[in-house]
């Protein structure tokens, strides 16, 4: 019955790597680099998206809460905006 365990199956790569001639050893490592970037920016990238996505969730349910309250930290207050200082229902002359 053959080791099928992790070390044994990286010492059998290891002695067929070490059996291939130098250039096929260089176009190996190559790939093998080339393959390894390519699933590391795969997975940032899925994460870059998820964390996006999540902060337009954030800002999109802050917006739609926060835009019957009054105008946002970069809107003047307008005459139609503004509550009059006398508590009154409708602004007067002197508040507009």
């Amino acid at each position: 019955m053959a080791d099928d365990s992790p070390k044994s199956r990286y010492n059998q790569a290891r002695r067929q790597f070490d059996d291939l001639a130098p250039d096929e050893q260089a176009q190996f490592l190559i790939e093998a680099t080339a393959s390894t970037l390519a699933h590391g920016i795969e997975r940032v990238g899925k994460v870059l998206a998820r964390g996006l996505q999540d902060t337009v969730r954030r800002a999109q349910k802050g917006s739609a809460s926060g835009s019957a309250t009054g105008p946002g930290a970069a809107e003047p207050e307008t005459a139609q905006r503004r509550r009059p200082r006398n508590g009154s229902a409708r602004p007067t002359d002197d508040d507009a």
